[in-house]
């Protein structure tokens, strides 16, 4: 077994992992609290969205720290 394929096994892993728990998150809100579903749904999109803008001013920071102020060399 190469390292790469170790790798990306345990890449795979650690994915499925994340998506089954968030997924027993879910469910276990919905059927053991009795929050519905569209509120579920909705929360997790909102979250989804407030990562992303969060990697996206993640990216444009280093953007602009590496454009304007990193010194040349």
């Amino acid at each position: 077994m190469t390292n790469r394929s170790r790798r990306a096994r345990r890449a795979f892993k650690t994915f499925f992992l994340g998506l089954f728990a968030t997924i027993a998150l879910l469910w276990g809100a919905n059927h053991l609290i009795g929050v519905e579903w569209t509120s579920l749904l909705r929360w997790l999109g909102i979250s989804v969205l407030a990562l992303g803008m969060v990697i996206f001013c993640a990216g444009v920071s280093v953007f602009l720290y590496q454009k304007f102020l990193k010194p040349r060399r």
